[in-house]
């Protein structure tokens, strides 16, 4: 994980090359309770004297910020949909991480295994994120592509919702595995048939 926010960092310094001035940077909640804040405080540590501003967000919120230039540059998933007519949208690939179903630690195990099937998890109370984030989106195409309809507990909640609920045994979710960070009270399995992943760019927009 310090291995990616250094290369997150270095990204971000390229892209600014300055001394002095502001940075507008948006990034997923997954991020930001994660990386982004290993990677923020070292590039304040190396450049002082520039600027950071933070826009959280979805990544299809963010590819539309990126658009009208709210933010200078953001990171998103590698499929976060349609770009907005007229945006041509340049990505740099930093890391790629798998999708895991989390449930509570407290609670029984939600497989036997280390792995469940998109068949178990459509049985299992699922919360499910806000339309907003890519992942939402993600889920929502699969199950519907296998035929299956989810069981949802809860929709529209925000990460750091999303990851209070299932601690407390509320229902069970999938997350990337990076928001597994000193998070005890989860458990996490693997999703099987199919595995799934996600590749994190940073991305701008031409000037």
């Amino acid at each position: 994980m310090l291995a990616e926010a250094d290369a997150i960092r270095d990204e971000v310094a390229e892209l600014a090359g300055l001394r002095r001035g502001r940075v507008r940077l948006g990034a997923p909640p997954t991020l930001c309770i994660s990386l982004v804040a290993e990677a923020l405080s070292s590039f304040h540590a190396t450049h002082p004297g520039i600027d950071l501003h933070l826009t959280e967000g979805g990544s299809r919120l963010l590819v539309e910020q990126l658009a009208v230039g709210a933010v200078d540059i953001a990171l998103v998933t590698q499929s976060e949909g349609p770009v907005p007519a007229g945006v041509s949208l340049t990505h740099v690939p930093l890391l790629a991480e798998e999708l895991v179903v989390i449930s509570s630690a407290a609670a029984p195990p939600v497989t036997h295994g280390s792995s469940v099937s998109l068949a178990h998890l459509a049985t299992l109370p699922l919360i499910q994120f806000d339309e907003s984030y890519e992942l939402r989106a993600a889920m929502d195409a699969v199950f519907r592509a296998a035929d299956l309809t989810p069981t949802l507990a809860l929709e529209g909640a925000e990460m750091d919702a999303v990851l209070r609920f299932v601690e407390r045994g509320v229902g069970v979710a999938v997350v990337p595995a990076m928001v597994l960070y000193e998070r005890p009270a989860l458990r996490s399995a693997r999703l099987a048939h199919p595995a799934m992943s996600r590749t994190i760019s940073l991305a701008t927009a031409p000037t």
